[in-house]
């Protein structure tokens, strides 16, 4: 079984203030993430729950960056979802409906060709463009139940070059 490494953030952490705080990046990433890992690699609990949650926190820690103002789609995802939904709002408006459909915990995500749908719980998929955790430990702390609010603020975390680079050509 090969072993998995905890990816390091390359961005200052305090800079994704005000939609993540350095206390609850600190619980998501040093704790829960730094957890999946660790009881992957121990083979402690759930195997396949360990996997994809390291996973799919890999590929989120990935897609964000310091908050940026007007921090909008550009390149191979921009033309995506003018194609897809016909413009970025329409795009918004589908992903905020799929974050409503998503009962309890999960993650909100966009596939290689712009579709948006949700994974209750964990699961690994394989052709995530742009994934957005949706655990209650991502938005309470800032947000409270508000999903809406954080989904809002998170557009300005996302690092819509990753996503780019992980859209075929």
């Amino acid at each position: 079984m090969k072993e998995l490494t905890q990816k390091k953030v390359m961005f200052d952490i305090s800079k994704l203030k005000p939609v993540v705080s350095v206390d609850s990046f600190d619980m998501h990433y040093n704790k829960i993430y730094k957890k999946h890992v660790d009881d992957f690699n121990n083979d402690k609990g759930d195997y396949a729950f360990n996997k994809a949650g390291a996973f799919l926190h890999e590929l989120y820690f990935e897609n964000i960056r310091e908050v940026r103002a007007n921090n909008a789609p550009s390149g191979k995802v921009e033309h995506i979802i003018k194609v897809r939904y016909g413009s970025f709002e329409n795009f918004l408006k589908t992903l905020f409906e799929q974050a409503e459909r998503l009962q309890g915990n999960g993650w909100l995500w966009m596939n290689t060709s712009g579709y948006v749908n949700i994974i209750p719980n964990h699961r690994i998929v394989d052709n995530i463009a742009l994934v957005i955790d949706m655990w209650e430990h991502s938005f309470v702390p800032v947000f409270g139940s508000d999903r809406e609010a954080y989904l809002k603020q998170h557009l300005s975390i996302i690092n819509w070059e990753v996503v780019n680079n992980r859209i075929l050509n």
